[in-house]
């Protein structure tokens, strides 16, 4: 080790002994000097004057002594906290005042950066993470940012682009799984074999897909993600191997996965495509039909290659698709294809949110700083006395600065603290909420480098707010003492800083204020939109149906209510969002009401290019069932 580290280590570690050396040293030299002048026939209590006399100022000495050891700034540091402590405890309610008030400040910001640390700036938590990337089609002339990829553009995907590695599918499921005869409605997810290979993921408990288990005709597997396993099976061990059934089927479970966040939809376990009855039925079309079944691609990387070569070869495959397909892909779609990266996709629905929030939080701490330094400035006109006394002491306008800026940052530290216990105790409900946007949460976690944020944060805003009372800080000495510390010096600037400040808080308020009526005013006026239709009289419930029994998606049998005027099925719920918009309605009046009048249902079936074509379809009585039962079939209508 260098010997000047060496020294002000030593310094540091042996700091009061080295003190009384020094003393030790000082008192030697005076007694010496003491002694000569006894011997010239000096009076003892002269000749020690004289001695300290030709000394000079012995503290002055010593700290040009503490100063040769390279840790004097360590030194005034700790005797500024300790001085600055005891100020604070002399005042505690300007204290305690203070330190909730940053604690807020500094609580709300590290609650909002601990949720952005997890949800945006740490990486994906898959082996492959850094270089996954989803293969999206859109067809933006006729507004389909999310055009889908069929089964047929899957396989032409994996036989032309050469910079990945790998090509999976994904598409989401809800089936009825039957454990221990209890029914419980699933999302699942329908997945390609190497699914989880090519993100990798490793499964904690069993393994992961493989090849064989997509082959036609193979025992029906599951994988059950981590939250699933814990929520229904509390977190049993021995759920490898068990059998459930679900669509008329067994299906073995083979695996748990981690708890790792799910793209792109949250489900609650997995099963290859060879099992999911649609998939299954859609690849037998595949000849006659370009796009019978939509699902979602991810592509992994080769190892070098780089996102805009992978994007262009997309690009390349999507523009022979219209080249080989003009009757599929009309120019009227404005069909094309792109990549985008997994990460960004996954938090895109929060980012905008989140930053928001941070940015409201960080208006809402530069109010607290406004009001503690004001509190300051206010507390700086009873410590004129003490502020001149120490000046006139020797204490230079630096050293009364420092000092001041000492227990500003104490303060800061303090609020941090309480901060901390205030963010810690908000985050989940932060993480609640944020679940609706992203399945980014897992990783929220009051960690280390939230820690660093927050000292950091504490650091700043007492350099922020203390620095308003350091520079009120120039006192005239004489007039203070003579005014007994009723604060008559240097009042003019003082008040101008307090004006400055309120005006600050004032503005930053208002644009809070605004921005929170903006809010409130969109939420109002959402509440006001008009659905088109008329809420107070529609009741609306969904039927879960056994797909392998209900093959059709518009079911065979609907029920019919003699107090409905209308009724209308429907594969989503009304204003759920989605592409799909294929419906069932009878629109007719109600048969009693009408002699001999017989209602219909309408189905409306959305093409691959958005256009619904209609057909009707004949409603008749069910002669089998009473009339009480009010069971009505439908039946196709030239």
């Amino acid at each position: 080790m260098h010997p000047r580290f060496t020294h002000r280590f030593k310094a540091l570690r042996d700091g009061f002994a080295m003190d009384r050396e020094l003393d030790a040293e000082v008192r030697f030299h005076i007694e010496m000097e003491t002694e000569k002048y006894v011997r010239q026939g000096m009076d003892p209590a002269a000749a020690r004057t004289k001695a300290l006399r030709n000394f000079g100022p012995m503290e002055k000495h010593k700290e040009e002594v503490r100063e040769t050891r390279g840790v004097s700034w360590l030194e005034h540091l700790t005797q500024d906290l300790k001085y600055g402590v005891r100020t604070l405890i002399k005042s505690p309610g300007f204290a305690l005042l203070a330190i909730v008030t940053l604690g807020l400040g500094i609580g709300a910001n590290t609650a909002i950066f601990s949720v952005i640390n997890g949800v945006l700036l740490k990486p994906l938590p898959y082996d492959n993470g850094d270089r996954l990337v989803l293969i999206q089609q859109t067809a933006p002339l006729i507004n389909r940012p999310n055009f889908g990829v069929s089964i047929n553009e899957l396989y032409d995907y994996r036989a032309q682009l050469a910079s990945f590695e790998g090509i999976v599918e994904f598409h989401q499921m809800n089936f009825d799984l039957l454990r221990r005869g209890e029914p419980d409605r699933v999302a699942t997810g329908v997945v390609s074999p190497n699914f989880f290979d090519a993100l990798g993921i490793k499964p904690i408990l069993g393994r992961a897909f493989v090849d064989t288990d997509d082959d036609e005709g193979a025992p029906a597997v599951l994988i059950l993600t981590h939250a699933y396993w814990q929520t229904k099976f509390g977190g049993d061990r021995g759920i490898i191997g068990q059998v459930f059934q679900m669509n008329d089927r067994p299906h073995t479970v083979v695996g748990v996965l981690p708890p790792v966040p799910q793209y792109p939809n949250e489900v609650d376990l997995y099963m290859p495509t060879s099992a999911c009855p649609f998939r299954a039925a859609a690849e037998r079309q595949l000849a006659q039909n370009r796009r019978p079944f939509l699902v979602q691609v991810f592509g992994l990387l080769k190892r070098g290659a780089s996102p805009a070569t992978a994007a262009a070869e997309v690009a390349t495959v999507a523009a022979h698709f219209k080249r080989d397909y003009p009757d599929v892909y009309r120019p009227a779609l404005g069909f094309h294809a792109q990549t985008a990266n997994v990460l960004e996709q996954l938090t895109a629905r929060a980012r905008e949110l989140l930053l928001i929030l941070l940015g409201t939080t960080g208006l809402v701490l530069l109010i607290a700083c406004a009001n503690v330094a004001n509190l300051a400035l206010a507390r700086m006109l009873r410590r004129d006395r003490e502020l001149a006394m120490r000046s006139a002491l020797g204490a230079g306008r630096g050293r009364l600065v420092r000092q001041l800026l000492t227990e500003s940052l104490v303060l800061a530290v303090a609020g941090g603290a309480f901060g901390l216990l205030f963010a810690w105790s908000t985050v989940d409900m932060l993480t609640k909420f944020v679940e609706r946007f992203t399945s980014r949460t897992g990783e929220i976690d009051i960690d280390p480098g939230v820690l660093v944020f927050t000292l950091l944060v504490s650091v700043v805003t007492g350099v922020l707010f203390g620095t308003f009372p350091a520079l009120a800080s120039r006192i005239d000495v004489a007039n203070a003492l003579k005014s007994g510390g009723k604060g008559t010096s240097n009042t003019a600037g003082r008040h101008r800083l307090q004006s400055a400040l309120i005006i600050a808080q004032v503005a930053v308020s208002v644009v809070l204020l605004v921005g929170a009526g903006l809010l409130l005013v969109s939420l109002y006026r959402l509440q006001s939109v008009d659905p088109g239709f008329k809420p107070e009289r529609v009741m609306s419930a969904e039927v879960f149906g056994n797909f392998t029994k209900y093959p059709d998606a518009l079911a065979t049998r609907t029920l019919y209510l003699p107090s409905a005027r209308t009724t209308r099925t429907r594969f989503r719920r009304y204003l759920g969002g989605g592409d799909e918009c294929r419906a069932a309605e009878r629109a007719s009046a109600r048969p009693d009401a009408i002699p001999d009048s017989r209602p219909h249902l309408r189905h409306a079936g959305c093409q691959a290019d958005g256009r619904c074509a209609r057909r009707q379809h004949e409603v008749l009585r069910d002669a089998r069932h009473p009339a009480s039962s009010r069971a009505l079939v439908h039946r196709a209508r030239s």
